[in-house]
């Protein structure tokens, strides 16, 4: 019968022939998260979150860049923003007009969009680019608004939209009517996400615990909190904005990065009724169960990985600040799975004592 010829450089093979402990590593593996951790609490206690104006309020604009009906030759330039060299023209051109206005220090972000849809203009996709800015402390609603309305005139202006290539109201001489965005509404958006990541860590929990048992369950939920935290403590340390995406990103992290942890646990409860086992100690079971499972792991996680890195790198920045903190939550995940429960897992595990049977 024929057999396939094993590589010489089969991944299974090298892991097999590994004889690296996992579980008396646990303590060296412990020093890289509470390394990350201890930056991400000093950051939060010294200049804090990148926070976007969905949590601290604030306004959004939109210019429109490149449709004829609103382009005079003689005031203003047509745009193509899928050009590097025409998106930071007017790039240059916004920020100059903010600093006119004194928004300097004040956090003011600028997103390209190629579907920009302008309602009466005609036109479902014209490439525009999207402003969001903090309002000014302590100013009224009034006085936003004036500030807003000052905003948008400089930047007609500046780009020479004039009044006669008026389309309608919304979005009046190319730069649309502001909309203030104001920050009640994020107490009760934290406070959902929160009840929805201790509702799916609870349920978890039972999963884990009546598919294992205790002490599986009880890992598994710490490496879930492991990974949340260094996903945060690492948007914190790269200064990713933190808005409504983030919230979104922690929520996806739950279900995904709890995935490795399964399929190990599952690995080791098979190991744990092996005979091959039955005089091994928790440590040997978790090291083999790793080693069996590591390929699986590593090659999930890396294909993940690199999908979720094209998203963040050809995305636009909503998308970004999505994907950015997905990446952090799964390479956080792969970490805890392999280098952390188990070795948890081999400390606190009893096995249950057979009861002897009773001599008739």
């Amino acid at each position: 019968m024929n057999k396939f010829k094993k590589s010489k450089f089969s991944i299974d093979g090298l892991i097999d022939k590994s004889n690296f402990d996992y579980c008396k590593n646990l303590k060296w593996f412990l020093i890289a998260p509470l390394v990350i951790l201890l930056v991400g609490v000093i950051l939060l206690c010294t200049v804090g979150f990148n926070l976007g104006i969905d949590f601290t309020g604030g306004s959004i604009l939109n210019i429109y860049a490149n449709n004829e009906k609103l382009i005079s030759e003689e005031y203003s330039t047509s745009y193509d923003i899928t050009k590097d060299s025409d998106y930071n023209a007017m790039r240059d051109r916004i920020n100059k007009v903010f600093a006119r206005e004194e928004f300097d220090g004040i956090n003011v972000d600028i997103f390209r969009t190629t579907s920009m849809d302008i309602g009466e203009l005609g036109v479902s996709k014209g490439q525009g680019i999207q402003i969001q800015y903090q309002n000014r402390e302590g100013e009224s609603g009034e006085e936003i608004q004036k500030t807003n309305e000052a905003i948008r005139k400089a930047l007609q202006e500046e780009f020479g939209y004039i009044d006669h290539n008026a389309i309608n109201e919304d979005f009046s001489e190319g730069v649309s009517a502001p909309e203030v965005v104001t920050a009640t509404a994020s107490s009760e958006l934290l406070m959902n996400a929160f009840i929805a990541m201790i509702v799916a860590i609870a349920f978890i929990l039972v999963y884990v615990a009546l598919r294992f048992e205790l002490t599986s369950g009880l890992a598994a939920i710490l490496a879930l909190f492991h990974d949340l935290l260094i996903m945060t403590s690492l948007v914190l340390i790269f200064r990713v904005q933190i808005n409504s995406s983030f919230v979104a990103g922690l929520v996806t992290i739950l279900g995904y990065s709890i995935n490795n942890t399964i399929i190990i646990f599952d690995r080791i409860r098979e190991n744990t009724k092996n005979g091959k086992f039955t005089k091994a100690k928790n440590a040997q079971i978790a090291n083999a169960s790793v080693k069996e499972t590591m390929t699986r792991s590593l090659f999930t996680t890396i294909t993940t990985l690199i999908t979720i890195a094209m998203v963040a790198i050809i995305g636009v920045s909503d998308i970004r600040d999505f994907a950015l903190p997905i990446l952090f939550g799964i390479g956080a995940g792969f970490y805890s799975s392999v280098f952390i429960t188990p070795g948890l897992w081999a400390i606190a595990y009893k096995p249950k004592k057979k009861k002897a049977l009773s001599s008739k």
